[in-house]
């Protein structure tokens, strides 16, 4: 059971292909259901499935980033991804474990590497989860 495929939901509803023989079938899904084993109708194989529902993909960056609290604390973070609404992180550890970021805080980042990518704005923690954190743009001020 070692594959693992993202699907594309639309509507609550997915299109799944077997990796393995190729098989198509279209299933309907609850609205909080993120990931799910499935089992192919044809042969059996287990497919274990991340169910993506953005309009518009993630777009992958990775690169460290710098953090700045509206304390004025400045914390490097792991950039991951980026998409239209907001951005993903991961963190270290020792940040996660001190507490220093929290569901609603709001952020800002300065990206040394490409300092427009994450130019002046907020950002509001929306998600925090192990390690990775989701955030959403809140100002362009």
């Amino acid at each position: 059971m070692g594959k693992t495929r993202n699907f594309n939901v639309i509507n609550n509803r997915i299109q799944f292909k077997c990796p393995s023989c190729g098989a198509r079938r279209n299933s309907a899904l609850p609205p909080s259901l993120r990931k799910k084993s499935i089992r192919c109708h044809k042969c059996d194989e287990i497919v274990k499935c991340v169910f993506n529902r953005r309009a518009k993909p993630r777009i992958p960056h990775l690169g460290k980033v710098e953090m700045i609290t509206k304390d004025g604390k400045n914390l490097d973070v792991n950039l991951r991804d980026i998409s239209a609404g907001g951005i993903g992180l991961d963190i270290p550890i020792g940040i996660l474990r001190s507490r220093r970021i929290t569901v609603g805080q709001q952020v800002r980042f300065k990206c040394r590497w490409n300092p427009r990518l994450l130019d002046t704005g907020y950002f509001v923690v929306k998600t925090i989860k192990d390690q990775r954190i989701g955030l959403k743009k809140v100002s362009t001020g």
